[in-house]
């Protein structure tokens, strides 16, 4: 061992005076506060095409929350809640007309056609927002899968009253 150089010194890539062993000066790596989270543009609202819901693009990382949102024509704006995927403890479905989404004290009921395909993206836990149909935003109805109503039920009813 050099003389005045510490075993630990001789282990790490910045031991031999402070540079890397190919003799360059050391590259700093990016800490985790520094790293952006990737924006997903699926999430941006689209004003020419209504979508029922928004699936999740990529699967490197689960979905942390679902998005559920509506529109308040007398207001014009949109509301909605976002709530952890983990509190989901049952969806019930009756046909393609109706899906219930039950989070322990929030319960949503959803209604509309062709629902059956967001049970089962449910389930796998791709979907990222589920909203509701508004002939305000979307003056020509879609064919195919529709939510016409989500409607709020449960204890925990702060917020908007339910429709």
């Amino acid at each position: 061992m050099p003389n005045g150089t510490h075993w630990r010194d001789m282990l790490s890539q910045q031991g031999h005076g402070g540079r890397q062993l190919g003799g360059e000066a050391p590259t700093p790596t990016p800490t985790l506060a520094a790293i952006e989270p990737e924006r997903d543009e699926a999430l941006e609202l689209d004003l020419a095409e209504y979508r029922p819901w928004v699936l999740q693009r990529g699967r490197s990382r689960p979905a942390a929350l679902l998005d559920l949102r509506w529109y308040d024509a007398r207001a014009g704006l949109w509301l909605g809640c976002a709530i952890a995927y983990p509190q989901l403890a049952a969806a019930e479905y009756i046909g393609d007309g109706m899906v219930s989404l039950d989070f322990g004290k929030r319960q949503f009921v959803l209604e509309g056609d062709g629902l059956g395909e967001l049970v089962r993206r449910i389930q796998d836990g791709s979907v990222i927002r589920i909203q509701e149909y508004a002939a305000a935003i979307w003056p020509r109805r879609p064919v195919g899968a529709i939510i016409n109503r989500i409607k709020r039920l449960g204890a925990a009813m702060e917020g908007p009253p339910p429709r």
